[in-house]
């Protein structure tokens, strides 16, 4: 029933709302803040002033963004079923007719929730300082470039390329990628909660499926490589696929970096990505249903 699970996902979305996750955006902010006050290069051309800055604020952000979505994921899943077995929230939930199925959604789908909320917060504040930052570039530009002579005509592609190098729809598709391996990342999270012992070792499977999928080409094909046998090559490369339908490479998903160097990313990539993602958080939320139901509590 839809009104369950959104009930659901409204208590798990104010349950991890008074763990003060909020405290990470005040970090954020603060961090960005700092980045205001980078100086530019000197060395450069009036043409190329302060374009490594720009780069160098997205990297950062984008970073920021990663490392506070892999920990969230992780973190906020794994203590969910835990958290609910200790308040014994768990045990009120299911002595009523409540699905298992639908207790697990609600749970994904509150953490899917304030991950969202929190990514686009973090966006607002990174479109906000690359705004604002890019104004000031352009508002030091134009005297310089008066200074030597410059027509109106003459600085535009100047003015044009500083503009090109601050927001742009490829970082903000780079950043939509980021939220859907972040929404594989959760339903495999939970997956572990449901057959693991406690929070830590959920945590640890998780963390472990997430670097073992981030590298899991380069470690197939340093062992083709290694092999050398076209037998064991055809072997390995259908050990891969199997390896995949169940552990999912995350180095598809992150695509930030490159898309924020004005790689073009297309919206048929990300849908692309968006039906692989949602094909691995159904199979998941399967899967983590059913060795939910065969827990006694």
């Amino acid at each position: 029933m839809p009104g369950r699970v959104m009930a659901l996902a409204g208590v798990t979305f104010v349950q991890l709302v008074r763990m003060r996750l909020f405290l990470v955006l005040a970090v954020f902010g603060v961090a960005f803040m700092a980045l205001q006050f980078l100086p530019y290069h000197g060395h450069l051309g009036v043409e190329t002033r302060g374009l490594h800055q720009l780069q160098l604020i997205k990297d950062v952000a984008l970073g920021c963004m990663q490392m506070f979505g892999l920990i969230f994921c992780v973190g906020a899943t794994a203590l969910l079923i835990p958290r609910d077995t200790e308040d014994r929230i768990l045990y009120t939930i299911l002595c009523k007719p409540v699905p298992r199925f639908e207790y697990l959604l609600g749970k994904l789908l509150g953490v899917w929730g304030l991950l969202l909320v929190m990514l686009l917060l973090m966006d607002g504040m990174l479109m906000l300082i690359l705004k604002l930052r890019v104004d000031g570039m352009v508002a030091e530009m134009i005297p310089l470039l008066q200074k030597q002579g410059a027509t109106p005509e003459q600085m535009q592609p100047y003015i044009e390329h500083v503009q090109a190098a601050g927001n742009s729809w490829e970082l903000q598709h780079g950043i939509m990628a980021m939220y859907l391996g972040f929404g594989v990342l959760t339903g495999m999270t939970l997956l572990f909660s449901c057959f693991t012992s406690g929070t830590i070792v959920s945590m640890i499977f998780g963390l472990g499926a997430y670097f073992v999928g981030m590298f899991q080409g380069q470690l197939f094909s340093g062992i083709l490589a290694g092999t050398g046998s076209l037998g064991t090559g055809q072997g390995m490369e259908l050990c891969r696929h199997a390896v995949a339908v169940l552990l999912p490479d995350f180095s598809i998903f992150n695509v930030a970096d490159t898309a924020s160097s004005g790689v073009p990313f297309g919206w048929g990539m990300l849908g692309s990505l968006a039906l692989i993602a949602l094909g691995y958080m159904v199979l998941h939320l399967l899967v983590s249903a059913m060795l939910f139901s065969r827990k006694e509590f």
